[in-house]
């Protein structure tokens, strides 16, 4: 009798592989050889679920951007101005996170020369000054922040902010504690009120 295979729950364990090698070792690791070692299948295996390299890569990257979104949309939940959490919600203050931005640190440099990844990380960060500047409105609207304050150069701010902080704390780690990295996004947040 032939084997039943989850192929959701392959291709979640191929794309799981993959981006422990890019955490790891980098974008240039990534092979199907690599991926097959690393999950013990065949090369066939992994081919089977992508298409190719670049396929399974963009996996990947989305495989890190839906746990960040995850992440904002339990900090917004209860409160749909909570810019403080929507922030932390990114930042490299956890393991997870710092996984995240070394996957988003990869693709970026991809995105130099792919017109398509170069569509998606700027559909990223238009999705993310949209949600500050929905913060930020909310915040103003119920006084927690000064009503002159500028909504989009304060979102423009903060979108700058965000992989600074994130590109410190990733390359330097130990000077960028999340301690440090909360006390930077505090010490700006402040200068909106």
């Amino acid at each position: 009798m032939p084997k039943i295979v989850d192929h959701e729950k392959r291709r979640r364990e191929v794309t799981l592989a993959a981006a422990r090698i890019v955490i790891g070792e980098g974008r240039h690791a990534l092979t199907a050889r690599r991926v097959a070692a690393t999950t013990g299948w065949s090369t066939t295996v992994v081919s089977h679920y992508f298409d190719d390299m670049a396929d399974l890569f963009y996996e990947t990257y989305s495989f890190a951007t839906a746990r960040s979104r995850r992440r904002v949309e339990r900090a917004l939940a209860a409160d749909p101005g909570n810019i403080e959490g929507l922030i932390e919600a990114v930042l490299p203050l956890d393991q997870e996170r710092r996984d995240d931005w070394k996957i988003w640190f990869a693709f970026w440099s991809e995105a130099l020369t792919n017109p398509t990844y170069a569509d998606e990380q700027s559909q990223r960060a238009a999705t993310t000054r949209e949600r500050l500047k929905t913060c930020l409105g909310v915040k103003k609207k119920n006084g927690t922040i000064r009503r002159n304050v500028d909504i989009d150069e304060a979102a423009d701010r903060l979108s700058a902010l965000i992989p600074g902080i994130a590109s410190a704390a990733t390359f330097d780690p130990k000077a960028w504690p999340a301690a440090r990295q909360r006390t930077v996004l505090r010490s700006e947040l402040a200068l909106l009120k």
